[in-house]
């Protein structure tokens, strides 16, 4: 990364997200210590930077004017990659079969979709660097259960802090957090919340999770300048999985 505070420390900057930039007062070795630059752009599509004075305006010496130049660029620089940095993908799963809605634990099958992950995250789909799972409740532990086995064949920690109507609270975490930045993240969650959260990930179309499906995964890809891009892809890993 670019260290641009001794730049900073000598000029003031206005800086707005559009192209061209010009310069607005003269800066040279005799002016004062309140000499500054104000940097004003204007929109040219698909043109690049540009650079130009406005009209009237003095122009600065060669060695002063590079030096805003690099501490503008160094600026564009950091701005790009703050926005390039997030998870590298997210996996939404839901929790296994429960049999019904009052079971706090996950049914016979349940469990076995659970034991059987690990077939899925890491020889067919990429390998999770976190885990997360919604927190318990009174009426379900059942996504916990399921990434357990998982975790414990990936020697990984889940993190349950998050409760099922915490989703956009957990999606700002993911998008924003340092930690997960170029991490490929799992999470299993209730199938209510699913379309919401994915939703707040950056899915625009994210459809209805049906009530009998649980045997698919929504994989976010975010390679493409950020934006998240949604598979809906099957597990196949019990007999009757579509």
């Amino acid at each position: 990364m670019v260290d641009v505070r001794p730049f900073v420390e000598r000029f003031a900057f206005k800086v707005d997200n559009r192209l061209d930039i010009a310069i607005d007062r003269l800066i040279s070795p005799g002016r004062s210590s309140g000499a500054h630059a104000h940097l004003y752009c204007k929109l040219r599509a698909r043109r690049g930077v540009v650079f130009a004075p406005l009209t009237g305006m003095p122009v600065t010496d060669r060695r002063t004017f590079l030096a805003i130049l690099a501490a503008a660029g160094a600026m564009e620089a950091i701005g790009v990659h703050a926005a390039s940095s997030g998870p590298a993908t997210i996996m939404l799963i839901r929790h296994g079969e429960d049999g019904g809605d009052v079971n706090y634990h996950l049914s016979p099958e349940g469990a076995k979709r659970a034991q059987a992950l690990a077939q899925l995250f890491g020889p067919r789909l990429p390998k999770p660097d976190i885990i997360i799972a919604t927190r318990a409740s009174k009426a379900s532990d059942r996504p916990m259960e399921t990434v357990e086995p998982l975790a414990k064949a990936l020697h990984l920690p889940i993190d349950n802090r998050f409760k099922d109507d915490d989703y956009v609270t957990l999606a700002h975490d993911l998008l924003t957090d340092e930690r997960y930045s170029g991490k490929v993240v799992l999470v299993c969650w209730h199938h209510g919340k699913m379309p919401k959260l994915a939703r707040a990930l950056g899915v625009n179309d994210a459809p209805k999770w049906p009530n009998s499906q649980f045997d698919h995964v929504w994989v976010i890809d975010y390679s493409k300048k950020g934006r998240a891009r949604m598979d809906d892809l099957p597990q196949r890993l019990l007999p009757g999985d579509r």
